[in-house]
């Protein structure tokens, strides 16, 4: 009986142990607010990059971004077939599917077929490339999916996984300008750059329009930014994230207190449509952009605190380099897409290779409020030192691991959350270990 009640016990013992080790990384308490981290910042409101200089910041970033930040409203008129052969393999590239091999993915819950992976590749069309291209001019008339090829079932590295679609590029919010290049050759997709991404949608997404009007949206004069994690507009209409800009038709409030603003549709032919409508000037929107500070970078961070994570942009959802573009972006600065990326953009940036854990601690602890801090694969919003002097950081994660008794285990977090640098990979390397530089502006 007493060896019966021994293992009884034990399991109870690993199983809250478990437990208590997943739930522990999510940091629940007043340091889970925007308040505490504003509160023990007061320098933290002042702005550190004015309005007028954003301009020239972003361009630095741009010229620091190795080409992944598109200047849109410059973009050659025609274009060759090597250029539309370097953009399209570059995109394939980030899948690893510019290699012949078939990749070991799943579809519909069974392995991909050599078959599906070749017709795949095959629908880009790289073999049937123009010699010139005449680009085309459209604005996305919702939340759009880009993928890396033109394929709509996703393609998982597990039979029973629903999360992680290799094929996904990355989510764009409506009102984005896009230059199209080319059909796929089934023509269910065509292949689009935009700011920070290029990739394959399907053409009911967009809005197809003359340059001079698509030039509006590329190069607005006066526009709405959303502030808040998500909105839709109008009610319940196209689905919008943080840092998403909607055109103003009027620069001024209205006399009843709203925006007057234009939002893009499609007609039957896929002709832009653009539909004046007015929204309130509620919380979840701001003209311009908000003042670039510190403290508005906490504030912005802590809207999407335990929001989902969404691979790509997928489910409405950001993943870790998207959450910290969209932050930065309503703030007025436009960082790249991915993180490792946004690493090599960043206007002033530390790097924490080949330090003591030590070094690396002295260094994060000096850094502002808002700085990035990263690591291969990943990156950070950093709040600051608790109390405790404790550095604490804000971010969407998908996963870490834990180590009990021999046992390792995986869990899956898939949200935004506060944490301190001490949760583990695969590896049992501890964040703080890992990180390879800090950065800020």
């Amino acid at each position: 009986m007493r060896k019966n009640f021994l293992i009884l016990f034990g399991v109870i013992l690993a199983l809250f142990s478990a437990t208590a080790q997943a739930a522990g990384i999510s940091i629940q308490d007043n340091r889970a607010t925007a308040d505490y981290w504003t509160g023990k910042n007061k320098p933290g409101e002042a702005v550190f990059v004015a309005t007028a200089d954003l301009d020239m910041l972003n361009l630095q970033i741009q010229q620091k971004s190795a080409n992944t930040i598109v200047d849109l409203p410059k973009y050659p008129e025609k274009v060759y077939v090597q250029w539309m052969t370097n953009k399209i393999t570059a995109t394939m590239k980030l899948g690893g599917f510019d290699k012949e091999e078939l990749p070991k993915l799943f579809k519909s819950g069974t392995a991909l077929t050599e078959f599906s992976y070749t017709q795949a590749r095959k629908n880009c069309g790289l073999e049937a490339l123009p010699a010139v291209c005449v680009v085309r001019y459209a604005l996305t008339v919702d939340r759009t999916n880009l993928r890396l090829l033109p394929e709509a079932a996703g393609w998982f590295e597990s039979e029973t996984d629903t999360h992680y679609d290799q094929l996904q590029g990355t989510a764009i919010d409506p009102n984005e300008p896009v230059i199209v290049l080319i059909d796929s050759q089934d023509k269910e997709f065509v292949f689009v750059e935009t700011r920070t991404y290029a990739g394959w949608v399907k053409p009911a997404a967009l809005a197809f329009t003359d340059k001079a009007t698509w030039l509006k949206y590329a190069e607005p004069q006066s526009y709405l930014t959303v502030i808040a994690s998500r909105k839709t507009i109008p009610q319940g209409k196209a689905f919008y994230q943080m840092g998403g800009r909607v055109l103003l038709r009027a620069p001024d409030l209205q006399k009843d207190g709203s925006w007057a603003i234009n939002v893009p549709a499609a007609d039957a032919n896929g002709i832009l449509i653009e539909q004046g409508l007015n929204i309130p000037n509620d919380k979840f929107v701001v003209k311009g952009t908000l003042a670039c500070s510190e403290n508005n970078l906490i504030r912005q961070a802590f809207r999407f605190l335990g929001e989902g994570y969404g691979w790509g942009g997928l489910e409405n959802n950001v993943d870790c380099s998207s959450f910290v573009q969209d932050v930065y972006r309503s703030v007025g600065i436009e960082l790249p897409r991915d993180s490792s990326k946004q690493e090599k953009a960043m206007a002033r940036s530390i790097s924490l290779n080949n330090m003591k854990r030590e070094q690396r601690l002295e260094i994060i602890k000096k850094s502002k409020p808002g700085s990035l801090l990263f690591a291969p694969g990943h990156v950070m919003i950093y709040l600051g030192t608790d109390d405790n002097g404790e550095p604490l950081i804000i971010h969407a994660l998908s996963s870490y691991y834990t180590f009990d008794n021999g046992q390792t285990a995986k869990h899956y977090v898939r949200k935004v959350l506060v944490s301190d640098l001490h949760f583990m990979n695969k590896d049992k390397v501890e964040m703080i270990d890992r990180l390879t530089s800090v950065g800020n502006f």
